[in-house]
């Protein structure tokens, strides 16, 4: 099986660290591990392999079968994980064309709420799966990533419409590289659940530059982020996704079970005043869908409009 791991980062290494032991034993089903990545980050991981230090500290040594920022060189694949940030989805997904055939398995593992759509939509080839991932980990240095939270618990199941089989070669696959994951016959839901929670606390932390524990210690901001989250929820239903009645109260729980000091991803990239961020993936697509199903999306406005 040839696997494609496109995008390097605190998921896509989290991906290769787990995969690539897999490389060296005989009857795995991995025999090519691909790696797209760019800049300092894949000149270390070209010369000195992929560094993955996992939450307990082990750290494991990964020397992928090729490792390039240029996919034309990769021949078919089998399986294509796609690691990459909102901004770079529609460049990567036109940059895998070349090398997805009928049967190529592609799990798009981004945070948001119609990535699958996206996908599957530009890409019109393949088996494009809905996925999310629920990790902490990021790059810690050119050629090492840092898995600090979060158990890298992988959620998929069957394309709308499809088949609600589960594809043989990727649960044993994920198996033998120690992953977790759950299939589900239908996985919108997990995946919503997720988004409903992700994009209402990164648009009021980077907004309000507060932590996730001072969103919901300030009355304001704790009324405003459960305004969005039932913004998000509703947006979901409107799409036939079924998420529970209580969902703004179990994503505020599950809010407070982070530290007090917890920043999100995209509030320390406003921070840094990256020229590239989320924003659109966070707040562009609630309002894109909140106008497309009808739905109103005033709080999600606000705050979109708000990030400097």
């Amino acid at each position: 099986m040839h696997v494609v791991v496109f995008g390097a980062g605190g998921i896509g290494g989290y991906l290769i660290g787990k995969l690539g032991p897999l490389l060296s034993k005989a009857g795995t089903g991995l025999d090519t591990l691909s790696v797209i990545a760019r800049g300092e980050h894949l000149q270390a991981i070209q010369s000195q392999g992929l560094l993955y230090r996992d939450p307990e500290g082990n750290e494991y040594r990964t020397y992928p079968s090729i490792a390039t920022d240029s996919p034309d060189q990769l021949p078919w694949a089998d399986l294509i994980f796609l690691c990459v940030k909102g901004y770079d989805l529609d460049e990567a997904v036109q940059s895998i064309e070349r090398f997805v055939h009928s049967s190529t398995i592609v799990l798009p593992l981004l945070n948001g709420g119609d990535i699958y759509e996206r996908v599957g939509d530009k890409l019109g080839k393949g088996r494009v799966l809905p996925g999310a991932i629920y990790i902490s980990s990021s790059i810690t240095a050119p050629g090492c990533v840092t898995h600090t939270g979060g158990k890298g618990h992988i959620v998929t199941g069957a394309e709308p419409g499809g088949s609600v089989e589960q594809p043989s070669e990727l649960a044993n696959l994920l198996v033998r590289g120690s992953i977790p994951f759950t299939w589900f016959p239908d996985p919108l839901p997990a995946i919503w659940t997720k988004y409903v929670f992700i994009a209402p606390f990164c648009l009021v932390t980077a907004v309000a530059d507060k932590t996730i524990g001072e969103v919901c210690a300030d009355p304001q901001l704790n009324g405003d982020v459960r305004a969005l989250i039932g913004e998000v929820a509703a947006v979901a239903g409107a799409l036939g996704v079924r998420l529970p009645d209580d969902i703004v109260e179990q994503t505020m729980e599950k809010a407070a079970s982070f530290p007090g000091d917890t920043k999100t991803s995209f509030q320390r990239d406003v921070e840094q005043g990256r020229v590239k961020d989320e924003r659109d993936l966070f707040g562009g697509t609630v309002l894109r869908l909140g106008k497309q199903t009808g739905t109103a999306t005033p709080e999600t406005e606000k705050y979109h409009n708000r990030l400097p």
